[in-house]
């Protein structure tokens, strides 16, 4: 990936740019964080659905967590993009994990009382919280040299599989917790979380910032003007909306399926745990994939595996063993939207200038998280989850013509991606 020479990029001391270019206390603490929180979000989510309907008995609504969740996502991505721009990226991160440890609280307060709207106010909340989880990536690609930022992006996504697959297993232990303590048992999870995120805030504000390369632009400077977005930053924003669009709606209510299928707590939490590890545990080769080929390729590939994986779903509804492994496959495709779409999004932008696509890109995949979580409870109300993993297969498609429509001309003018 080359950079565009019209684009003047900002110099890095000598020093700097030789403590960033290993293993850095920076990226150890990126890293540390996101094993930490993304426990915290996977467990949350994957307890968000099953509370939805526990409290108000309805499989409708169960998907209302997690596309609050999501509108939460996008409204932070905008926040912190904004503050990172000011206060640069450990204080940004902080405030938003700080941010999820009220919303875990709120949410376990609502379920606790039987109130949904507390429980839906507390998975707003939380969106902060996946929104740091995601932001990791740029900043540890801020971390090494434009030519290697999907092999750094994968590096601290690839940490986040221990977290994220660990989460929906603790669903039985922090339900246990939870009764220990006199509470509703699908509240434990949330306090998990609370406690997730508080360490994983600690381990930014303590652990990052000695080594870190930005400011890359002076935030207390003039105001430049806003560069709008070319055809290869909207390529990037329409693979990863897409994405995230079938990657949650299939997925939201995955654990309601197969509760009505006769599934326990610990056979849901291992199916997400599986599907979660496929969407953080390739990321070095996604990123590699991605370096290597060029982003476009990567994320055509990524649109093939999203189709394959959605049609599986829908084929294998009702045996659980296929099933999760069709999830797992998706959250494959996922990854690799993920690591090409950011590479695309990004590629050729000034370091300075990168919060703000950053913060579009997150805007954009929680919109579209959000409109399929919406979505999903009314779809599987009315056609089964068969339908539902279907229409995924038949959105992932999208991507396809949206990779090759990219003008010649803008790689050509921005260098390769």
């Amino acid at each position: 990936m080359t950079t565009n020479a019209s684009i003047a990029e900002v110099e890095i001391p000598a020093a700097v740019a030789r403590r960033v270019t290993g293993p850095s206390t920076s990226l150890r603490a990126l890293q540390g964080a996101s094993v930490l929180g993304g426990l915290a979000q996977s467990l949350a989510g994957a307890a968000g659905a099953l509370l939805a309907r526990e409290v108000s008995g309805s499989d409708a609504v169960a998907g209302l967590p997690q596309a609050l969740l999501v509108a939460g996502s996008a409204v932070a991505a905008l926040a912190l993009s904004a503050l990172t721009r000011r206060a640069g990226r450990r204080l940004a991160l902080t405030a938003g994990l700080l941010i999820a440890v009220a919303g875990s609280m709120l949410a376990m307060v609502g379920g606790a009382a039987g109130n949904l709207p507390v429980v839906l106010a507390g998975s707003l909340l939380l969106g902060a919280g996946n929104t740091v989880v995601m932001l990791g990536r740029y900043a540890a690609a801020d971390l090494g040299p434009e030519a290697a930022r999907g092999r750094a992006m994968g590096a601290v996504l690839a940490a986040t599989t221990v977290g994220a697959v660990a989460g929906p297993n603790l669903l039985g232990p922090a339900g246990a917790l939870a009764i220990a303590l006199g509470l509703v048992p699908l509240t434990g999870p949330y306090l998990v979380a609370a406690a997730g995120f508080a360490a994983a805030a600690a381990t930014i504000l303590l652990g990052m910032g000695a080594d870190r390369p930005l400011p890359a632009a002076a935030p207390f400077g003039p105001r430049q003007p806003e560069r709008p977005i070319d055809a290869r930053g909207a390529t990037g924003l329409g693979v990863l909306t897409v994405a995230n669009l079938v990657m949650v709606g299939v997925m939201t209510m995955a654990p309601v399926h197969l509760h009505h299928s006769g599934s326990g707590l610990a056979v849901i939490g291992l199916v997400i745990s599986l599907h979660i590890a496929g969407m953080f545990a390739p990321s070095p080769l996604s990123g590699w994939l991605t370096d290597r080929l060029g982003a476009p390729h990567a994320a055509i590939a990524a649109g093939v595996v999203l189709m394959l994986a959605s049609g599986s779903a829908a084929a294998w509804t009702s045996a659980t063993i296929p099933l999760a492994a069709a999830l797992a496959l998706l959250g494959v495709g996922w990854n690799l939207a993920l690591l090409s779409g950011s590479a695309l999004l990004t590629a050729g932008v000034a370091a300075g200038e990168r919060p703000r696509r950053e913060g579009w890109g997150e805007v954009g995949m929680g919109a579209a998280a959000a409109g399929g979580g919406v979505a999903a409870g009314p779809v599987m109300a009315g056609g089964g989850y068969a339908t539902l993993a279907a229409a995924g297969a038949i959105i992932a498609a999208v991507i396809l013509p949206v990779v090759r429509r990219r003008p010649d001309r803008d790689a050509a003018a921005g260098g390769t991606a």
